[in-house]
């Protein structure tokens, strides 16, 4: 007899020019439907619209203990949202997919993950958060060249190549441009010159392990464009950046940096409060050490994501990466916030 599951995710909104993120949850729900058809599972389907009551509604109207494969990213606009929904989801006492929402709501807002992770002992660079203009006048956590990024968004919307300033200009400029954005306000941190990885980790029997982690390659990239990865090198297939910027897995490094990406992932992980699955991403300085950028609670889990790769250098296919994050959530006490 086939297992019954809810996908939970949301549509994309057409009106926005950085929609591509979005787009990429409705085409990991079609390819997990198949994996999970295949792999034996009844999957029905919800998609989630604002408003807030609509969704909740339909939430509400689930079979009750059904597992819940969330894949819902935030309203339009509105990011907190996603932390709502799972709130409503552990209220309703459903077994859901992935992080809780304590670790949603601290991997949303960057500047108060940073300062879990450095009260963990875990290196971060430093930054500040810029709210207001004025916010960009006065004393900066490093020397230029600076990166700016917004304080409470994900999936590098709002970031592109002028997030790299080097001078006080520059700055102003930009910063007051993404001000303009992105209400949450705006992160500028040092800009680290050195390589940059990402490690998943997944959550098995004995707590999470870390899986083989990738290394950026931005040795191609367009001349006059930093390294770094913007929106468009992440969700835009066929553009210049998204071509110029593949993330290699296993990491074509020494061992030593490898156990240090990971040990650093696990412990970042740990300390956000990862469930289910995560991807930690890290960059080197200018001298080669390690520092923790972000923690990505819930990130892409389509075939062809990081993550999807890096489960297949562990010896995982596609199918044994949804199952195993499936294991997760019918584990006692998968489901806290």
């Amino acid at each position: 007899m086939a297992r019954p599951l809810h996908l939970i995710h949301n549509l994309g909104n057409a009106a926005r020019s950085e929609d591509a993120a979005e787009r990429a949850i409705l085409e990991a729900v079609e390819a997990m439907d198949a994996t999970l058809r295949n792999s034996g599972w009844d999957v029905r389907r919800t998609a989630l619209v604002p408003p807030y009551s609509g969704a909740f509604s339909a939430l509400e109207q689930l079979e009750p203990d059904i597992v819940v494969f969330n894949l819902f990213e935030g309203f339009p606009d509105d990011q907190e949202s996603e932390v709502q929904v799972r709130l409503l989801l552990d209220r309703l006492g459903f077994r859901v997919t992935g992080c809780p929402a304590l670790a949603m709501h601290i991997g949303l807002h960057k500047a108060i993950a940073k300062q879990v992770l450095h009260g963990a002992g875990i290196p971060v660079p430093g930054g500040l958060v810029a709210r207001r203009p004025a916010d960009l006048e006065g004393e900066l956590p490093a020397p230029f060249p600076l990166f700016l990024k917004p304080a409470a968004d994900d999936a590098s919307h709002g970031i592109g190549p002028e997030s790299v300033v080097r001078d006080r200009g520059a700055l102003l400029r930009q910063g007051r441009l993404m001000l303009g954005r992105h209400p949450g306000g705006v992160l500028v941190e040092p800009y680290l010159e050195g390589r940059e990885f990402n490690c998943g980790v997944v959550d098995g029997p004995d707590g999470l392990e870390a899986l083989p982690p990738s290394l950026v390659d931005y040795s191609r990239m367009p001349e006059g464009h930093p390294p770094i990865l913007t929106f468009e090198a992440k969700w835009a297939p066929g553009s210049e950046v998204y071509l110029k910027s593949p993330t290699v897995c296993p990491a074509p490094v020494e061992p030593a940096t490898v156990r240090r990406v990971q040990a650093l992932a696990l412990a970042s992980a740990r300390a956000v409060g990862i469930r289910g699955y995560g991807r930690v991403d890290l960059r080197e300085d200018g001298v080669g050490n390690l520092l923790v950028l972000e923690v990505n609670p819930n990130p892409d889990i389509s075939p062809d994501a990081g993550l999807a790769k890096q489960a297949r250098a562990r010896g995982w296919d596609y199918a044994a990466l949804l199952e195993r994050v499936l294991e997760a959530a019918q584990r006692p006490g998968a489901s806290w916030s």
